[in-house]
């Protein structure tokens, strides 16, 4: 059996490291397929590494067909899945709870638009509360704090590739990562200011 393996659905998946994905091939030519894979209109939701590794070795497997009303949905659900399933470092969930936030901010601009606006008897003010106790419950989703996941917003930016990968590993914490996050941000500050004071003293 062929399915579809959308590439978008693809990288919002953590990628396992080499010692789980060698755990999971062994399993699987061991044991077989035991948990089917999950498909929406035939492209894999769930599973991406199981149909890798049964496609290289033909090994049997089965699909449960499971319903979304559009991509954006199915983009949830296998976020929120993430979170269910597997035991990820702290960095990994906030990067999950990044890519989910504006497709939950989309769906609840849709709502409003659906709504008419502003919800009868409430004011803008309150609309704006509601939003913030939608992060809250997202940041309880991902089993992090407000602010780490403010943190974990500004290393996504501003962080160099090696230290990312490091918090993927789980071989940095998040403060050790923000601490550099904010020296950066400080030589680029003083750069900038020492490259300002040249032109200052080229125009005179």
């Amino acid at each position: 059996m062929d399915l579809i393996v959308e590439q978008e659905f693809k990288e919002l998946i953590p990628p396992l490291s080499p010692d789980e994905y060698s755990g999971l091939e062994k399993s699987l030519i061991e044991e077989g397929c035991r948990d089917a894979l999950i498909v929406w209109n035939g492209v894999i939701v769930d599973g991406h590494n199981r149909y890798e590794i049964c496609k290289e070795y033909g090994i049997e497997f089965k699909t449960i067909e499971k319903k979304f009303p559009d991509k954006d949905a199915a983009k949830v659900w296998i976020i929120e899945n993430q979170f269910s399933r597997r035991n990820l470092p702290i960095f990994v969930r906030g990067e999950l709870m990044l890519k989910l936030k504006p497709l939950i901010a989309a769906k609840a601009k849709e709502n409003q638009q659906f709504h008419g606006g502003t919800a009868p008897g409430k004011t803008l003010s309150q609309n704006s509360a509601e939003v913030i106790d939608t992060r809250k419950e997202l940041s309880k989703l991902a089993g992090v704090s407000h602010d780490t996941i403010s943190r974990i917003e500004k290393i996504a930016k501003k962080a160099p590739d090696d230290v990312k990968t490091k918090l993927r590993a789980g071989e940095m914490s998040i403060n050790e990562a923000y601490k550099k996050v904010k020296q950066i941000e400080k030589a680029e500050k003083i750069e900038a200011e020492i490259s300002k004071a040249k032109e200052v003293i080229e125009s005179l």
